[in-house]
């Protein structure tokens, strides 16, 4: 980490679902450089899960790994068994798990669709009333994770950020109903982010292309780029920014030429 840094969060304790890798793991070496103790929340990657603790280790932190399927009904209960098995107190929450699966609408599946609000909304929403008894006693701060695909209509998104609109929407009632009990909820919302996922599409050396073309040089984006936004919502210094959804796109949505999405992503031939 080359960008200045402080211990900001001494003393506090960070939970961040979706930890094992991508934008959590870097969540969780962020806050625990800043002085945090860090739950490093994750559903399959035990092994993943672990190296980060150890990273948060060898920073003279503690930390512990929990696992947990947010998208099962008794998920929630399940990650907050552990959590209180190691740490009695939380300070900020970040719910950064999520996946992305690409598809056309016409080729949308119940089960894509349904996947997709089960990790974005559903947990999201279960994970934060979990969290919500231990966040008043500390004045505690959550901040989500959002996109900009909520608001701008990439081709093939349609699952995501459908469900990523909808977490904003509950972020705004979260916000207005908490910040009366001293919990101030944010978000960040990103733009394409380089967790590997892109490897997985077969759009993703078009994407690729794409971003960099839009965001004058600066590219797709890592996780650490990431990671240090929602440090700040979690911070002091941002104590008056409430409900607010932060874009971190690197200018990738000013003035954005769908048709020209599209074609990059699926060909010239490919229409609207």
């Amino acid at each position: 980490m080359t960008d200045v840094m402080c211990n900001r969060f001494e003393g506090q304790v960070v939970l961040i679902t979706g930890a094992s890798r991508g934008i959590g793991a870097a969540i969780a070496r962020r806050f625990a450089a800043e002085g945090a103790d860090v739950a490093v929340g994750y559903h399959q990657s035990k092994e993943a899960a672990e190296a980060v603790v150890a990273e948060v280790e060898a920073m003279g932190r503690k930390a512990v790994a929990i696992q947990a399927d947010l998208t099962d009904r008794k998920g929630a209960k399940t990650l907050f068994e552990g959590f209180h098995a190691a740490f009695d107190r939380l300070d900020v929450l970040v719910p950064a798990a999520g996946h992305a699966e690409i598809k056309p609408l016409e080729e949308m599946d119940v089960e894509t669709w349904q996947r997709s609000f089960a990790i974005h909304l559903d947990a999201v929403l279960e994970t934060c009333k979990a969290a919500y008894p231990l966040l008043q006693e500390s004045k505690g701060r959550i901040v989500m994770l959002s996109t900009v695909g909520a608001h701008a209509a990439f081709t093939g998104f349609a699952a995501v950020g459908a469900a990523k609109a909808g977490l904003e929407s509950l972020l705004q009632y979260m916000a207005s109903e908490w910040i009366k009990n001293g919990v101030r909820c944010n978000a960040v919302s990103c733009g394409t982010v380089d967790t590997g996922i892109l490897e997985r599409w077969a759009i993703g050396p078009q994407v690729r292309e794409f971003v960099q073309s839009k965001t004058v040089g600066l590219g797709v984006a890592k996780p650490e780029d990431v990671s240090p936004i929602v440090a700040f919502l979690a911070a002091e210094e941002s104590r008056y920014i409430v409900g607010f959804t932060l874009v971190a796109d690197g200018g990738m949505t000013l003035g954005i030429d769908f048709e020209e999405w599209v074609h990059a992503a699926y060909g010239k031939d490919a229409k609207l």
